[in-house]
């Protein structure tokens, strides 16, 4: 006769994690389920051994380290052709995001086919809801951040300038990793020791398209990209010296996984500030505020810049943006 099983759940801290040094002192354990004992005499052979074997498995799966994230997949905030952002991905999610329900749905149907009493099998999903509650609670603590005004009062000659806030990637540049045939610029960037080689390609216009907006419009570019990156190219992007500020990843909101520019946080009147980008979650809390643009990716015949800046001009008068930014079409 088999013995009584018995299902233990451990919970530990990553391996090289000293969470009782300094340094994690005031930060809570990441949860990780790595250890599931069931103490039967029984073999692998039959249904139980079957389910045993399938349990390990999936345990096994889940607990293969996940891919260090590439430093260069977290340096420019790219797009796709939709203004979808391109995730990288050799990046595994973490098992608390990526499977949500999926632990405790697990050991439910592991202790259904054991036959533990129900009774149990609520009490381990009561501790399991409970712990992604905190573990939830902890991680919006982490990204809230404090409501500052990232932005200085207009220079001179800008006074009772709207404000037009530029996208840098796949809205003015496309940047590429690998070599591209004929870049319009090489940025080199160090990162962790290496220094690698970003190629860049202008989108068609992009010259024409600040310079002559600059005369009616006080220039600002917002990216989502990190500054060691955008600065260098900003620097030689900017031929006629017209960007009057920039501002990068640390000068967004971090929401729902996704970099939000917050044209709260500019010190404009919201009634003349416009912003151009391709990807809709960029301008989520201010939609009636955006122009969005398509992705450039390496269409060398686009022209999308040359139909903005011409209805630009045309509204730059106007006392409500908002009133008429949805008229704008590529066509």
């Amino acid at each position: 006769m088999a013995a009584p099983t018995s299902l233990t759940l451990q919970q530990t801290a990553p391996a090289g994690r000293d969470f009782n040094s300094p340094r994690h002192a005031k930060q809570p354990a990441p949860m990780s389920f790595q250890t599931v004992v069931f103490s039967r005499k029984t073999t692998s052979h039959g249904p139980d051994g079957e389910i045993t074997d399938a349990f390990k498995k999936k345990q096994r799966e889940l607990e293969a380290p996940a891919p260090a994230p590439s430093p260069l997949a977290s340096l420019v905030h790219q797009t796709d052709r939709h203004g979808k952002h391109l995730v990288d991905p050799k990046v595994r999610p973490s098992v608390q995001t990526a499977q949500g329900g999926g632990i405790s749905k697990l050991f439910a149907n592991i202790c259904s086919a054991l036959g533990l009493p129900e009774q149990q099998q609520q009490l381990q999903a009561q501790m399991l809801k409970k712990q992604q509650s905190q573990h939830e609670k902890q991680a919006e603590t982490r990204q809230s951040i404090e409501v500052r005004k990232i932005m200085s009062t207009p220079f001179p000659g800008d006074e009772g300038k709207k404000c037009l806030v530029l996208d840098l990637d796949e809205t003015l540049v496309h940047s590429s990793f690998k070599p591209i045939h004929n870049p319009d610029y090489i940025i080199p960037v160090e990162i962790e020791g290496h220094v690698h080689q970003v190629y860049v390609l202008k989108r068609p216009g992009v010259d024409e398209f600040m310079r002559a907006l600059a005369e009616h419009y006080e220039i600002v570019v917002y990216t989502a990209s990190l500054s060691k990156y955008a600065d260098p190219l900003l620097d030689q992007l900017d031929i006629h010296k017209v960007i009057r500020f920039r501002l990068f990843r640390e000068h967004c909101v971090h929401y729902e996984g996704s970099y939000v520019k917050d044209l709260s946080l500019i010190d404009r009147d919201i009634t003349q500030s416009i912003i151009i980008d391709n990807s809709p979650m960029s301008y989520l809390f201010h939609p009636r505020n955006a122009i969005g643009c398509s992705s450039f990716i390496d269409d060398l015949d686009d022209r999308e810049l040359d139909s903005i800046s011409a209805f630009l001009t045309d509204i730059r008068h106007v006392d409500d943006v908002r009133n008429h930014l949805h008229k704008w079409s590529p066509n």
